[in-house]
């Protein structure tokens, strides 16, 4: 008789709870089981989830090819009957998305990878305009989806004008396996439009401008409605608010995540009042050296500017009223503390 599975926990949080399969907590950096929760948080908010998510199990790469908890050539997955994750990469906000849609709604194929991909913090699910015309084929087998990035890209349109619960409510009346004319019928109920007049109203909105993931993608961790990110104020243009910020860069501190392609990372969220030119920097504190540091700046809304600056580096931004997420990442092995300011 198969003994009952013992999980191994590192971190029990109010949405998710890490399951450390031949893990330990210290192969990770000290905030990331902190952030994991804290983004299946914003996304509950987004999908009106209000109950505990289930287990994240995260596994060491060789535990991961000795079990494969998901197949051949899969390299991590969201199983709805166990409400579980099974993944070697730790965080892996794509499938946290997954867990969050499952406990809203069974989406269709094609709309839950998208939401997938929209609502993910990785890069690396650009849409290609060329991919145009196998997205208008793959919405007619609307539970096959291929071209993730098309997906994604399609997703961001479809929440920016309609809303995520609207693209709930079509999932809502498909399930999970709706053939091309009934996902069609039921966009149609939903948003007023058939899959074919969505689609001639979205290609026009493809283009080089925003077809990277981390032009379109949603940012929800500091730009979602949760507002989960830590709050760094507000920077107003008449001078009486900055952000002036010391960070100690180190995958042991709490408020570094990662490491993930050997970066780690910091997200915060920030308000800038009137539509003018800033001045922001970068820069290593006592004599540090940070040549790869690179902050990224993103309005909040749809497609919203986006700048990756490489420290060290001072100079003016131009900025627009609004909520903007402000990411510093790092190599893994960095230490240091940076001084980041934005200011009129």
């Amino acid at each position: 008789m198969e003994e009952p599975y013992e999980p191994n926990w590192l971190f029990q949080g109010q949405w998710i709870d890490i399951d450390g399969r031949d893990r330990t907590a210290d192969e990770t950096c000290g905030g990331t089981f902190a952030y994991v929760d804290a983004y299946a948080g914003a996304l509950a908010v987004e999908f009106g989830v209000t109950e505990h998510l289930g287990p994240y199990r995260w596994y060491s790469p060789e535990q991961y090819a000795a079990d494969l908890p998901c197949g051949d050539d899969i390299t991590a997955c969201f199983v709805p009957d166990e409400q579980c994750i099974h993944s070697p990469v730790l965080p892996h906000t794509h499938e946290v998305v997954h867990m969050a849609e499952f406990a809203t709604v069974n989406c269709p194929g094609v709309l839950s990878e998208g939401l997938a991909v929209f609502y993910s913090s990785a890069f690396g699910r650009d849409a290609k305009t060329s991919s145009f015309d196998r997205l208008v084929a793959i919405m007619e087998t609307p539970t096959e989806p291929h071209e993730y990035g098309m997906l994604g890209r399609f997703m961001a349109y479809l929440v920016e004008h309609f809303g995520v619960e609207a693209v709930l409510d079509v999932c809502r009346i498909t399930g999970r396996y709706p053939d091309g004319p009934a996902l069609s019928a039921a966009l149609e109920s939903v948003l007023g439009m058939t899959t074919k007049e969505l689609l001639a109203n979205f290609e026009p909105e493809l283009g080089p401008s925003c077809n990277h993931s981390r032009d379109y993608q949603s940012r929800v961790f500091a730009c979602g409605a949760a507002q989960a990110a830590p709050d760094l104020g507000l920077v107003s243009v008449d001078g009486e608010h900055a952000i002036d910020v010391t960070f100690t860069l180190d995958c042991a501190n709490d408020i570094m995540v990662g490491p993930l392609g050997n970066k780690m990372w910091l997200t915060r969220r920030f308000n800038i009042d009137a539509d003018d030119t800033y001045f922001a920097s970068m820069w290593g504190e006592d004599g540090v050296e940070i040549p790869e540091l690179e902050l990224t700046l993103a309005k909040c809304e749809p497609c919203g500017k986006s700048r990756t600056l490489l420290g060290p580096f001072i100079g003016p931004e131009e900025l627009t009223a609004g909520r903007y997420s402000l990411q510093v990442h790092a190599p893994a092995d960095f230490r240091g503390s940076v001084n980041v300011t934005i200011e009129h």
